[in-house]
């Protein structure tokens, strides 16, 4: 199933949904104005609603769905942007198809559990070197643009120091030691 997304400034909307995304190109190819454009091999679709009346319908399948020029700043385009998502009345034994947003980073649903379980793993790696070589470790910027980092400081030292961001690359990390040795003189 596809939602199909009006976008335009800081302002979207859900408008509809549809089993297929065929389906849905068919529906806003009878917006006026409509506009489907490929740039750097993505597809682009959009309308100007300087080319709607003041008030029109759009009838698909029985539906009627309204649209007005006064929906919309006239001087912008309406970006059209297609979200995927499941349907769970519908039986399946598999994840779900899209993807998860980790910390600041999005993981696609099918490799979620793996990441999280590395990520975990090699923080939990990286946090017991730090704290026997006599550090103590915290977890910090959670939620910031680049995403949750690891932060330490020598036992009774009040000054934090960043070690690194729990990002893709930390989890691809095969020597995490050596990484956090290396960070280290980096920093110091």
């Amino acid at each position: 199933m596809v939602i199909l997304e009006l976008y335009q400034n800081d302002f979207s909307k859900d408008l509809v949904v549809f089993d297929s995304l065929e389906e849905g190109k068919a529906f806003v190819a009878q917006i006026p104005g409509y506009t489907l454009e490929t740039e750097d091999e993505f597809e682009v679709e959009y309308f100007n609603p300087k080319h709607l009346p003041d008030y029109m319908e759009i009838v698909f399948n029985g539906n009627i769905v309204p649209l007005s020029r006064f929906s919309f700043n006239s001087e912008e385009n309406v970006e059209i942007i297609w979200k995927e998502i499941s349907n769970l009345s519908l039986k399946n034994d598999k994840v779900i198809e899209g993807a998860t947003k980790v910390d600041a980073y999005v993981v696609n649903n099918d490799e979620v559990k793996a990441y999280v379980e590395a990520r975990e793993s090699k923080y939990h790696q990286a946090k017991d070197f730090l704290e026997g070589s006599g550090y103590e470790v915290d977890r910090s910027y959670f939620g910031s643009e680049d995403g949750e980092a690891i932060v330490y400081r020598k036992k009774g030292n009040e000054e934090w120091h960043f070690l690194c961001h729990l990002d893709p690359m930390f989890v691809e990390i095969e020597d995490v030691e050596g990484y956090v040795k290396e960070a280290m003189e980096d920093i110091q």
